[in-house]
């Protein structure tokens, strides 16, 4: 019998219709990055100053507890189980898209892959890819800069950190890409993803986040 990852009653997805309620969507997101916003139909200021490569953030929840939680989890306990949450709630968003437009997930590092074990972003995007036959891209693109965390940065280091750090090794073709993380917090390492991307001639790039920051 499925039960529900959080509270373990009976489920058929990994959080039961009262736990789903633990999830917070973004309110008033902004149009390109999902930002919370205090008007609707907006776009925030960083966007419209320094606007990104990705045309639009798809995402399901504020990263606030016991979201945090599970994203520590994850990425840092070796709880594997915690990506299907995360990928089911995506996927419900993702219908709009083509399935047609495949997922890219970030890369991490070499290294960090190697003391990690796995990228939480992939272990996202698998399950996501497998539910709605969508094309999984795991290969094509790669972190070249062994980064610092971004959490331990201010947000001025956080885009310095990331700058160059990605390289397309691989032709594309597909006009559109959707670009996986487990979280945005200031977005930079998505901007310098996306940028990547754009710079390889990808004419969308879309991201899709589990949780975004409210701040």
């Amino acid at each position: 019998m499925l039960r529900c990852a959080v509270c373990q009653t009976p489920s058929q997805q990994s959080l039961c219709t009262g736990c789903q309620s633990l999830l917070e969507p973004p309110e008033n997101p902004c149009q390109i990055c999902a930002k919370p916003l205090n008007q609707p139909n907006g776009v925030c200021g960083e966007c419209r100053a320094d606007p990104p490569a990705f045309s639009q953030t798809y995402c399901a929840t504020i990263y606030q507890a016991p979201v945090d939680h599970w994203v520590q989890q994850l990425k840092f306990g070796e709880r594997l189980d915690r990506a299907r949450i995360m990928a089911e709630a995506l996927v419900d968003l993702l219908i709009e898209v083509n399935n047609s437009v495949p997922i890219i997930p970030v890369p991490l590092h070499p290294k960090r892959l190697r003391k990690r074990g796995y990228n939480q972003a992939y272990e996202i995007a698998k399950i996501i890819c497998k539910q709605q036959n969508r094309p999984l891209l795991s290969d094509v693109l790669i972190r070249i800069k062994n980064t610092e965390m971004q959490a331990e940065l201010h947000e001025k280091q956080r885009k310095a950190n990331v700058r160059a750090a990605f390289k397309v090794i691989k032709p594309i073709n597909h006009d559109s890409v959707l670009l996986l993380d487990d979280v945005m917090t200031t977005g930079q390492t998505l901007r310098s993803a996306a940028q990547c991307l754009q710079k390889a001639g990808i004419e969308t790039v879309m991201v899709t986040v589990f949780a975004r920051s409210g701040g």
